[in-house]
């Protein structure tokens, strides 16, 4: 006579999977692996959308200041680079789990249509950077330097 197999939950997913997670974490994502440069980049999360008259970037950069990011339109290509800086204190920190990067960044995101840099908006609030590009008929030339508010 067979036996029954044993009833598999969705929670013994979930268990396996935080376990994956952590041993991938612990063994194969070090945050600083030794032969790499310390000024290495890093890709903060980054989201676009398109509306009827505009494509939208929203772009997660918490503990940046304005001054230290720049935004670039050249022909369909916006660049947007900048840096984190880490925070210095007066004691030593011994890390547990190190998981915010820091240093430079940039991003180049293609653009699939045309759009107005010259009335592209762009504001930073509680750690969002939000880029408004209006959509034009003609495709744009050129290099433009976009403000951020």
């Amino acid at each position: 006579m067979l036996k029954p197999l044993p009833v598999i939950q969705a929670r013994d997913f979930d268990d396996v999977s935080d376990e994956f997670d952590f041993v991938y974490s612990h063994y194969f994502k070090t945050r600083r692996w030794s032969l790499l440069p310390s000024d290495r980049t890093w890709r903060p999360a980054t989201d676009l959308y398109e509306s009827e008259s505009e494509f939208v970037i929203i772009m997660d950069i918490a503990g940046i200041t304005a001054a230290d990011v720049s935004l670039k339109m050249q022909d369909k290509i916006l660049t947007i680079r900048g840096i984190r800086r880490e925070k210095t204190g007066e004691t030593k920190r011994h890390f547990h789990k190190m998981e915010i990067d820091h240093g430079l960044f940039e991003r180049r995101i293609e653009i699939p249509k045309p759009v107005d840099p010259e009335k592209t908006r762009a504001r930073y609030s509680q750690g969002f950077l939000e880029i408004h590009l209006p959509k034009i008929d003609t495709m744009f030339s050129g290099k433009v330097m976009i403000e951020i508010s």
